[in-house]
C-alpha cells in the first residue's frame, strides 16, 4: 500500500523554507549567504528489525542555504529541504524483506567552515521528516500490512555532516543519520534508544554524494 503525505503539510514545509530564506535575506544585509544543491546515494539499515550492514541502497536530493551566526562567518546555521530514502533489506534463511521509506525532511544544523577558502565544512543537527511513501515487499511480493506499520513522522533523527569543495562550485559530502525515536507502530522484537520504554525500530543511514555550491 502506498502512503503519500498530505499536500497541505508539504506546502507548509515549502512555505516555511521560503519564509526562512526571505527573512534571512532581509536581515542579512552585509552577511554572506551560500546555497547548495545535494544529491547521491543512501546506505541504510533499520535498527531493531533484525537487519544490518547498511545493505539497503537508496537515494537523496535536497536544496539548502546557510547564514553566518554573529560576526564570525565561519560559524553558520544551515537549513535544507529534501527527499531522503531510508529503509532496510533483510535476506536470510527465514525471511526476504525489502523496506523502502521515502521521507520529506528539513535538516537544521550548526556548521563550521574550515581551511583557507572555507573548503571543508563540518556540521551537526537534527532532520525532522514526514513519511511520504512506504513500500515493503516480503518474499518479493507486496506486503501492505508491513507498509502501513511505519509512523507518519520521524521526528528526531540526529545527523552529522562533512562536505569538502574540490572546486569553487563542486563538492563531495558524507552525512550520517540516526533516529532517536521509534519509527514503527508495532514491533515484534525491536531495540531501544536513550531509555528502555522508547523501544522499536530506528532508521540509521549514511549519505554519500556530490554538492553544487553557489
Amino acid at each position: 500500500m502506498k502512503r503519500t503525505s498530505s499536500p497541505k503539510i508539504l506546502l507548509s514545509i515549502a512555505l516555511l523554507f521560503c519564509t526562512l530564506l526571505g527573512a534571512n535575506k532581509v536581515k542579512a544585509q552585509s552577511r554572506q549567504f551560500d546555497f547548495e544543491i545535494r544529491g547521491g546515494s543512501t546506505f541504510c539499515q533499520i535498527d531493531g528489525d533484525n537487519s544490518g550492514n547498511y545493505n539497503k541502497i537508496g537515494y537523496f536530493a535536497s536544496v539548502g542555504t546557510s547564514m553566518p551566526l554573529g560576526d564570525n562567518e565561519r560559524m553558520r546555521f544551515v537549513v535544507e529541504i529534501g527527499l531522503n530514502q531510508k529503509g532496510s533489506r533483510i535476506d536470510n534463511y527465514n525471511l526476504n524483506r525489502n523496506i523502502s521509506l521515502l521521507y520529506v525532511e528539513v535538516p537544521l544544523m550548526l556548521a563550521y567552515d574550515m581551511l583557507d577558502n572555507n573548503q571543508l565544512r563540518i556540521g551537526a543537527g537534527i532532520a525532522p521528516a514526514i513519511l511520504a511513501h512506504a513500500k515493503v515487499t516480503t518474499d518479493y511480493a507486496d506486503d501492505p500490512l508491513q507498509s502501513e506499520n511505519y509512523k507518519r513522522m520521524d521526528l528526531l533523527p540526529i545527523c552529522v555532516n562533512v562536505r569538502y569543495r574540490v572546486s569553487e562550485r563542486l563538492g563531495i559530502g558524507v552525512r550520517w543519520y540516526n533516529s532517536l525515536l521509534n519509527v514503527a507502530k508495532e514491533n515484534g522484537s525491536g531495540t531501544y534508544r536513550i531509555f528502555r520504554s522508547n523501544k522499536g525500530q530506528f532508521n540509521r543511514l549514511i549519505q554519500a554524494g556530490v554538492t553544487l555550491n553557489f
